[in-house]
């Protein structure tokens, strides 16, 4: 995905935007520059559960921190492992992240979903 870091802030994190909105995460990597585009890959560092997860009634991507500081997140789920992997679409973009495995999820694959989250963590990708 691609960002523009717009500041870092306390704590290793930077405020970004990207296509989907504006957004604060954790900086993996070196010093990011402010107001320099970096392509990166967003983790989600925890497992999530089907009840954090609900089917959205926003139909496009969002990728933005809330007024409680979380990560409010809305893609569309494109694959869910077995094992409890899935892949969320943001456009061209994707996110990857661990559930505990239900089927409550998988009858959401193909549709848009939506979650918070009280972290993400970005790195670098490519030169």
């Amino acid at each position: 995905m691609e960002i523009k870091v717009q500041k870092k802030l306390a704590s290793g994190q930077v405020r970004f935007e990207s296509d989907f909105g504006t957004c604060e995460g954790i900086w993996n990597d070196d010093e990011p520059e402010s107001n320099r585009k970096y392509t990166v890959e967003i983790e989600i560092p925890e497992d999530l559960t089907a009840a954090r997860l609900a089917e959205s009634d926003e139909k496009h991507c969002i990728l933005e921190t809330t007024e409680d500081a979380l990560v409010h997140i809305v893609g569309q789920l494109e694959d869910y492992e077995e094992d409890g992997f899935a892949v969320l679409r943001l456009e061209d973009s994707i996110i990857c992240f661990n559930t505990q495995y239900d089927e409550q999820i998988e009858a959401l694959h193909g549709k848009f979903i939506e979650f918070e989250v009280e972290r993400i963590h970005l790195s670098k990708v490519g030169i």
